[in-house]
């Protein structure tokens, strides 16, 4: 009741990541039908092309087989086994070759290259007589058993109806001559060939289309499924907005300290903010210790103003750091001496303070 209430569930059409992980294990869209077509396609084709050197090699064994019947039979008997065997690869294996070619290029056409080793892993499951019954009724194994029978009654229908259509010209053969036999038998299977590939690959057209059918439908999925996997790909959002957070404070925490160590800080008034340090004998020139706009430099204005650091409101000063420079970078050339005038005013600020006075120096005039 549980699997039907499942299986009822199962409407979206899988993801691309239940395919890939489908294909993985070799479970995949393709007619078998299609590939055994092309296959006897194949091997009726090689027969045609074939048909002089057939007859020729054949008669060549027929000749050999006559000249021989005078002779001792434990005297011939080696040369012509070597003789049929000899006829019998020569005609069979490229036949044979040839058809197994055509099936595997069909194959590789419908599913392209593909490894799967779980395909021919032993699975102890399948051992399991219960799962066995089960799948001999499946609608696979059901929908296979219907081909088979239609394929079957269609051979014998082809079969029929070219023997009904060529039965007056076999009663003719009794007294034509022997060569007409031979024409009469390529004629009559080359119209038997045809019927059957015909039919054969209107089946193989229908079953591709139900092969894609019943694999989308089996693999189908509920919401729940489609969650899960977003889930188990994305990551638990919990954990993911955990770990946002837990980086946002680590990255804040850092920007803070590197407040409380600069020396001064400018601002634009509000959007921009940068953080500049100056050490002598440490750092050879001022360096970008840390900036940001809107929210990160609210922080900014925040962290000095914690830590006593001089905050000075210069336009153009804070936008052309911003823009030009990166955290940890030197301050451009270009930036020296409006840099140089904003330090010399902190340092009279931390000394005014460290001193107690109550007038403190005032900023310098904007400018770069």
């Amino acid at each position: 009741m549980a699997e039907n209430k499942d299986s009822a569930d199962k409407t979206e059409k899988p993801t691309a990541k239940r395919l890939r992980d489908a294909r993985k294990k070799g479970d995949i869209a393709k007619s078998r039908e299609l590939t055994s077509t092309v296959a006897i396609l194949g091997w009726l084709i090689i027969i045609w092309l074939m048909t002089p050197t057939i007859f020729r090699r054949i008669e060549a064994l027929f000749s050999l087989v006559f000249d021989s019947l005078d002779r001792p039979f434990r005297e011939t008997i080696g040369n012509i086994s070597v003789a049929a065997l000899d006829v019998t690869l020569a005609l069979l294996l490229p036949m044979m070759f040839g058809a197994a070619l055509l099936a595997l290029l069909t194959e590789f056409i419908q599913v392209g290259p593909i490894v799967a080793p779980s395909r021919v892993k032993p699975d102890v499951a399948r051992l399991n007589p219960a799962e066995g019954v089960k799948r001999m009724f499946s609608q696979e194994n059901v929908v296979e058993v219907l081909k088979s029978l239609v394929k079957t009654l269609a051979l014998v229908g082809i079969l029929i109806a070219v023997l009904w259509s060529e039965v007056g010209s076999f009663v003719k053969l009794t007294t034509a001559p022997p060569a007409a036999l031979g024409k009469a038998y390529s004629h009559s299977t080359l119209i038997l060939g045809a019927w059957v590939i015909f039919v054969f690959f209107f089946i193989s057209v229908l079953d591709s289309i139900y092969q894609r059918f019943a694999y989308t439908k089996r693999l189908k999925m509920s919401r729940r499924d489609i969650r899960r996997e977003h889930k188990e790909e994305e990551g638990d959002p919990y954990i993911k907005g955990r770990r946002r957070q837990l980086h946002q404070e680590w990255a804040t925490r850092n920007l803070v300290e590197a407040v409380r160590s600069s020396n001064v800080v400018v601002t634009n008034p509000t959007h921009v903010a940068v953080a500049i340090l100056y050490t002598p004998g440490e750092t050879l020139v001022p360096v970008v210790a840390a900036k940001g706009e809107e929210h990160v430099a609210k922080i900014i204005r925040e962290a000095a103003e914690e830590a006593g650091i001089p905050i000075m409101q210069n336009i153009d000063l804070a936008r052309g750091l911003y823009d030009r420079t990166e955290i940890d970078d030197f301050v451009p050339v270009e930036f020296f001496e409006a840099v140089a005038e904003l330090l010399r005013w902190a340092d009279s600020i931390k000394k005014a303070k460290a001193e107690g006075l109550s007038a403190l120096p005032e900023p310098p005039a904007p400018g770069t």
